[in-house]
């Protein structure tokens, strides 16, 4: 079996994967997980959903961390080094344990020959096998998964304890794998609740909740549902939003997320539930609760990179609702612009009449990304003008072939009380940030 020479070999190979391994079926990936280890940790949190499954884990974590546990974390994509895929108190694997957890991932799958003679992990197989090695060897206490895609079938579906599974918003995002309904999507979703073991649920759309209530039901798992009603006197302050949500024998307490964007307060009040539900409503807890959740910080969730320069992940409807939602609060006082673009498997006519008929964009500007999955400049452009012909709506267009060429002209016409907004896939927020992180 090959053996990795170095980091640079090894992360190569990782990334080459998908051209040649597909997704394998549960028994193969339990049975590998069984030769590779899995993780021991007191407290296993186990979290899917559409939108804000990143950031509930990231808040879940900075609250831990607070509480001086030793925590995991596994979460997807990543934006800018693969690395950030696996992290120990939020410190990303090193390049050392990064080499030394993929040859260890290689060397066992000499051991799976016996089970299936073929057998290769998939590219996000591979990764969460590697975070299994490294979160056993770092004697971790508290471990939280974000899953991949779906639940179901996911590859941290194969975990064998979870003290706690949790599904935040459900939204139509990735429809040709779990289903072209909201009802469709959220049994993919529910595919990770385990026989006994409590879930906390975004409360949304009714037939998703009722999806949820049944499973956990049949699986007799208590269900907790988390929503909007539980949070009030929402505040903007700059860069920060407080607000109240009920904690602590059911009384009101302000809580400080350091984020111009509306919807971390939902994934916070997400954390928050999953986390009385874990350690009660004791406020013995309420200081590291209060101080992790301030601390919190995402990358490429609606974050500023520059002087009114902003880069937001919102890649599907209900996520581009969320992030129009918060541009409205952000009392530009000149003109906005938006640099946008998508891969070819979102609803994109869908996405651009919401983005031009909300009326808060002067000029859109469309850029071409890199890789095949990448929507084609021509049809992004033919979109867009057909949406803005059809609704009336003046509003500017541009295109440039490259996402360097629109991040750079776009940010050069910005007069001092402009903003500019850049969003609709994960991976031009990636290319973005590495332009700005160049200077």
């Amino acid at each position: 079996m090959k053996r990795f020479k170095d980091y640079d070999d090894a992360v190569s190979y990782i990334l080459q994967i998908p051209r040649f391994s597909a997704k394998n079926d549960m028994d193969a990936t339990k049975a590998f997980l069984n030769i590779i280890g899995e993780a021991k940790a007191d407290t296993v949190i186990h979290v899917a959903g559409t939108n804000g499954k990143g950031s509930t884990c990231a808040f879940l974590n900075s609250v831990y961390i607070e509480q001086n546990k030793i925590t995991g974390m596994f979460t997807s994509p990543h934006l800018l080094d693969i690395r950030e895929r696996i992290r120990i108190n939020d410190e990303l694997i090193s390049r050392e344990d990064f080499l030394s957890c993929a040859n260890y991932v290689m060397e066992k799958l000499d051991e799976m020959k016996d089970i299936k003679a073929d057998y290769h992990p998939s590219f996000f197989e591979f990764v969460f096998f590697m975070a299994e090695r490294y979160f056993s060897l770092k004697n971790t206490q508290v471990i939280i998964y974000e899953t991949g895609l779906g639940g179901r079938l996911d590859a941290t579906n194969s975990l064998s304890k979870k003290d706690i599974c949790v599904i935040t918003q459900i939204g139509m995002d990735h429809m040709e794998y779990l289903g072209d309904t909201p009802e469709l999507i959220a049994r993919e979703k529910a595919g990770i609740i385990k026989k006994g073991v409590p879930l906390v649920c975004w409360k949304s759309d009714s037939e998703c909740d009722q999806v949820f209530i049944n499973r956990a039901k049949e699986l007799g798992s208590d269900i907790y549902f988390v929503g909007k009603d539980n949070i009030s006197q929402v505040s903007f302050n700059k860069k920060n939003i407080d607000f109240s949500y009920k904690y602590g024998y059911d009384k009101d307490v302000m809580f400080m997320v350091q984020s111009y964007a509306h919807y971390q307060v939902y994934n916070a009040a997400t954390a928050l539930k999953t986390l009385q539900v874990l350690q009660g409503d004791d406020c013995v807890y309420l200081d590291s609760v209060k101080s992790g959740i301030k601390k919190m910080t995402w990358r490429g969730r609606m974050e500023q990179i520059g002087p009114n320069v902003f880069v937001d992940g919102s890649h599907n409807e209900d996520g581009i609702a969320a992030f129009i939602d918060t541009v409205k609060a952000d009392e530009c006082t000149g003109k906005r612009y938006l640099v946008f673009s998508a891969v070819n498997d979102k609803r994109v006519s869908k996405i651009s009449r919401m983005l031009i008929t909300c009326g808060l964009f002067d000029m859109i500007s469309l850029c071409e990304l890199e890789g095949s999955r990448a929507s084609a400049l021509d049809e992004l452009k033919k979109i867009f003008k057909d949406t803005i012909d059809d609704t009336k709506n003046c509003i500017g267009l541009r295109a440039y072939k490259s996402v360097q060429e629109a991040y750079e002209e776009e940010k050069g016409k910005l007069k001092s009380n402009d903003r500019l907004y850049i969003c609709g896939s994960l991976y031009l927020v990636s290319k973005i940030l590495a332009l700005s992180d160049k200077g």
